[in-house]
């Protein structure tokens, strides 16, 4: 006997009936749904992880967001304690100016009392002079 007709014998004799037929497409059935839902499965793993890992990421992420907020509060903390002296400072070199300009307004004003203008001296002698 070859072998191409024990196969077709052994295949033959498997399938007498139509219920052997029957058993055979259930079982390729069922063998098909189990390697469906193990597929599925699979997919279904591979959401999840990727759902963590995104959920993992954004908690990394609003960590650094929340380390940054805290540095730039604290930044702020440690100049607000400064600007008290700074606004004192720029009070007293802002009153130094005034003061300052005060002096010279009031030089300038002694100044130009005592000495008389030069362009009335030169009217004066334009009118000697005419």
């Amino acid at each position: 006997m070859s072998t191409s007709a024990f196969c077709y014998t052994a295949l033959h004799m498997a399938l007498e009936t139509t219920k052997d037929l029957f058993y055979l497409i259930l079982a390729l059935a069922v063998g098909g749904v189990g390697v469906f839902l193990c597929w599925a499965l699979y997919e279904m793993a591979r959401l999840l992880h990727q759902g963590n890992q995104m959920v993992t990421e954004t908690r990394e992420k609003l960590l650094n967001v929340e380390k940054a907020v805290m540095r730039i509060k604290e930044r702020i903390e440690s100049s607000v304690s400064y600007l008290g002296v700074l606004a004192k400072s720029g009070t007293s070199i802002m009153s130094f100016f005034k003061n300052r300009e005060e002096r010279r307004e009031k030089k300038r004003a002694k100044k130009t009392a005592t000495e008389p203008d030069l362009d009335e001296e030169e009217d004066e002698d334009e009118e000697v002079e005419s």
